[in-house]
């Protein structure tokens, strides 16, 4: 296998083919950077970037794409992903800019988001004023998506795609989940199905000042999710939806997330709560999977007897930094 690395999408690719398909992880590449000049919100030639600004652009299939997925994920998920966070994500915290800030409460009660502030139509792609939109809860997935896509029309089967925690196993892969608390991993899985999509979201990654100004803000309240630190997803071959729904899982109350989780039996989850606690489920279709540094035996969770699926599992974690604030912060 070749292993190739670039820098895309403010994150780091990782693409592995079979050594004589170079010529295809750069192809992948090229599509990746492709949609980044859609989807950006950063990069100044980037469509988003002047949608933001202007208002309004010229239609654009990757763009025109990414937002009516990303309007039927709001639907999907009663409005918890919403892709016009933007007006907070963006024109408040400035995450990801280098003069990040935290906003006032005025401020956040006074940012505007609609989802159907946003129009497109066959010549132009426009939002009203006062709305900036962020596809960074699903612009990674969708891009996973599309290599994967353009890989299958190549009669390539075998590799792998990995933009961050957004990844594609073409066939079988095996990888670790990291502690939310910790450079260790408390899991160990394998891919039991080809074409294994998974996402990963958590608020200890990207924050600004401390992680409880993390960037993952729940639409409804312009408040930070306080219910889990990690949401791992698992399903077959979206990595898009599976991206957003992480995204609005990890704003959702606790009992709504796993409510939601229950009503969607095609998706495998681990989720990490602030006390360390993992509340897992719908995983043995998915992946096999061993836990790392756990104390303590598996119990039931309770759940509605008219659930369709198993009721989540929970198990504690062992890290024995996780009251260092200074490491936590880390």
């Amino acid at each position: 296998m070749l292993t190739r690395t670039q820098a895309l999408m403010g994150t780091f690719v990782y693409i592995s083919l079979e050594a004589q398909q170079n010529k295809q992880i750069s192809q992948s590449f090229r599509r990746i950077k492709e949609i980044e000049l859609s989807l950006s919100s950063y990069d100044r030639e980037a469509l988003v970037y002047k949608l933001n600004y202007n208002h309004h652009v010229p239609y654009d299939t990757y763009l025109a794409e990414a937002i009516d997925k990303s309007k039927q994920y709001y639907q999907d998920t009663q409005g918890y992903f919403d892709i016009t966070i933007g007006s907070i994500s963006k024109d408040l915290y400035h995450f990801g800019e280098e003069h990040s800030s935290i906003p006032s409460k005025e401020a956040l009660k006074d940012a505007k988001l609609d989802i159907d502030a946003i129009e497109i139509n066959a010549t132009t792609i426009s939002t009203e004023e006062n709305i900036t939109i962020d596809l960074g809860g699903m612009g990674k997935g969708y891009a996973v998506d599309k290599v994967a896509i353009f890989l299958q029309e190549q009669n390539i089967s075998k590799g792998t795609i990995a933009l961050s925690g957004d990844i594609r196993c073409l066939d079988v892969c095996a990888f670790e989940l990291q502690s939310p608390f910790s450079e260790q991993t408390f899991a160990s899985l394998k891919s039991k199905i080809p074409q294994l999509s998974i996402s990963t979201s958590g608020t200890y990654r990207r924050y600004v000042k401390d992680a409880s100004h993390n960037h993952l803000i729940n639409p409804k309240t312009a408040k930070q999710g306080k219910a889990f630190v990690s949401v791992s997803l698992f399903t077959y071959a979206n990595n898009a939806k599976i991206d957003a729904y992480a995204t609005a899982i990890s704003v959702m109350p606790r009992q709504k997330a796993l409510e939601f989780l229950e009503a969607h039996d095609e998706i495998g989850f681990v989720l990490v709560e602030h006390n360390g606690k993992i509340v897992y489920g719908n995983l043995e279709k998915f992946v096999s999977f061993q836990w790392l540094d756990y104390k303590e035996k598996a119990t039931m969770i309770k759940s509605s007897t008219k659930s369709k699926t198993k009721s989540p599992i929970e198990r504690s974690l062992i890290h024995p930094d996780t009251t260092n604030p200074v490491m936590i912060s880390r």
